[in-house]
C-alpha cells in the first residue's frame, strides 16, 4: 500500500481540486522536499481545514513534480502529485476529525499540528480507521 500521508485543504482549495477534475493535487514550492517522498500507491488522506473534517482517499498514481501553471488552484501550489480518488464523501457528510477519538493523534493535546504543514506522514494504524470510517459512511450515504 506504501506510505499514508495527510493533505490538507481549504473548503475552496477542494472545490479548485474537484472542478480541475480530481487528477492532480498539488501543495506549496516550501514542501518540495518532502512532496518528493510521496510514491505511486501512497494514500493521502484529505482534510479540510477551518471546519476540520476529513472528505477523501486519493492515491498517488505517479511520481510528484513541478508546475507553476495555476491550472489546478488559483493560488501556487507547483509540487503536483497525480492522483486518483479511492474514496470521496460530499461535504455534507465528510467525518468531524474528533469523532475518530480512536486515532493516536488525540494522544498528544498538539493533535493539530498534524494538521498544520502538509504533506505530513500518517500513522498506517490511524489511516486504516480513516479508510474504514470513510468507507462505512459512504456505504450508508449510497443506499
Amino acid at each position: 500500500t506504501g506510505c499514508y500521508w495527510v493533505q490538507v485543504f481549504s473548503e475552496e482549495t477542494w472545490r479548485e481540486f474537484l472542478i480541475a477534475g480530481a487528477k492532480v493535487t498539488g501543495f506549496r514550492e516550501k514542501r518540495w522536499v518532502i512532496v518528493k517522498k510521496i510514491k505511486p500507491g501512497d494514500r493521502l488522506l484529505c482534510y479540510i481545514s477551518k471546519i476540520g473534517v476529513l472528505i477523501a482517499v486519493l492515491q498517488a498514481t505517479a511520481e510528484p513534480y513541478l508546475d507553476h501553471r495555476n491550472d489546478v488552484f488559483k493560488d501556487a501550489y507547483p509540487c503536483r502529485v497525480p492522483v486518483r480518488v479511492v474514496v470521496r464523501l460530499d461535504e455534507r457528510h465528510a467525518i468531524p476529525i474528533k469523532t475518530l477519538d480512536t486515532l493516536s493523534i488525540f494522544k498528544s493535546r498538539s493533535w493539530g499540528a498534524h494538521f498544520l504543514a502538509s504533506p505530513s506522514k500518517f500513522a498506517e494504524k490511524d489511516a486504516a480507521i480513516v479508510l474504514r470510517e470513510l468507507k462505512l459512511v459512504r456505504a450508508s450515504k449510497t443506499k
